[in-house]
This record gives C-alpha cells, structure tokens and sequence, in this order.
C-alpha cells in the first residue's frame, strides 16, 4: 500500500470519526435523560440554581474581555456578577444537602466574593491596592465564615450531635497518645 493510500485512509477515518461525535453526543444526552426520567430525578429541582449562576458569568464576561491594553467600561460588573456566582453555587449546594440555614454564615462568602471581583476586574495591575486589601478581606471573610459555621452549627443548629462529641473524644486519645510516645522516646 502506499504512502498516498495510507494517508487517505487515515483522514477517512479521522471526518468518519469527527461526523459521529454529535450522533454520540446525542446518545448520550437521550440515555442520561431516560436514565433521569426512569428514575424519576427532575433535573430542574437540582440544577434551578443555574438560573443565578449563568447570569453571574455574563456579568463577569466585560472584564473577562479585558486586556492590559483594552479596558472595558463594564469591566466593574464582575464585582456582582461574582457575588451572583457565589450565591448560586451556596444555592447548588444548599438545595442537594436541603441544609438552607446554612444563610446564617455563608453570606460571608458572598463579601469574599466581591472581593475577588474587584481583585479580577484590577486583576493587570498586579501592584494595585486592591489585591492586597482583597486578600486579607478573602482571608478574614473565610475566618469568619469558618467560626460563624463552628458557632451555628454545633451550638444553634446541633446538626453535629454524635459525631462532635465522638471527634473530641477520638482527638483527646490521639493527643494522649502522641504525647505518652513522646516522653517514651525522650527517655
């Protein structure tokens, strides 16, 4: 065979291949939405939250077009359009754990998330106040978000009822026998 011949073969196979890929995207699609439906999953009630997030990221888009040289005006809508993301995906998350009090102390994050959409929209000048500032305020926000969920969830909510008191318990034996090992080893 020569070398016309196997070259023409392999771009046969290689269109051959590339026309199939919607045929199989499309199978896939139908038999992941008869799998749902049989199993009588609706996708509305797990992916509504993208009915927030979705708009979010065209509001990021302005800066997301930016460049060093090319500016955009609207560049300042990536601060709420990265709060939106971030309520949406709390939202994403809060609806497949059905855990919605979790509102009390994520709201923190949402802040961060300003933050991160003024550190995007300056994100050219590396040297600008607000990258500094936004990371302490990610940093804080985290902090808070991290001891207001301690707080809500073990004290308020009791959602840890077993496992809190098991995970001391279970620390306190570690410690002690970190520390027996310790003072056997200096001996």
């Amino acid at each position: 065979m020569s070398d016309e011949a196997v070259f023409k073969a392999e771009e046969a196979r290689k269109v051959n291949r590339e026309a199939s890929l919607p045929a199989l995207g499309l199978i896939g699609a139908g038999i992941f939405l008869l799998a749902t439906n049989m199993m009588g999953i609706h996708l509305i009630d797990i992916f509504w939250p993208m009915f927030v997030i979705m708009p979010g990221l065209l509001l990021l888009w302005p800066a997301y077009e930016a460049a060093p040289k090319r500016p955009r005006r609207l560049a300042f809508l990536a601060v709420p359009g990265a709060m939106m993301v971030m309520v949406g995906l709390l939202l994403f998350v809060m609806n497949l754990t059905g855990h919605f009090e979790a509102w009390a102390y994520s709201w923190t994050l949402v802040l961060a998330a300003a933050a991160y959409g003024v550190m995007y929209m300056r994100r050219f000048d590396p040297e600008h106040r607000a990258h500094e500032r936004g990371r302490r305020f990610i940093r804080t926000m985290t902090i808070l978000f991290l001891g207001l969920a301690v707080f809500f969830e073990v004290i308020i909510f009791e959602s840890f009822q077993p496992w809190l008191p098991l995970a001391l318990i279970a620390y306190g034996v570690y410690l002690l026998v970190r520390n027996r090992r310790a003072v056997a080893a200096a001996q």
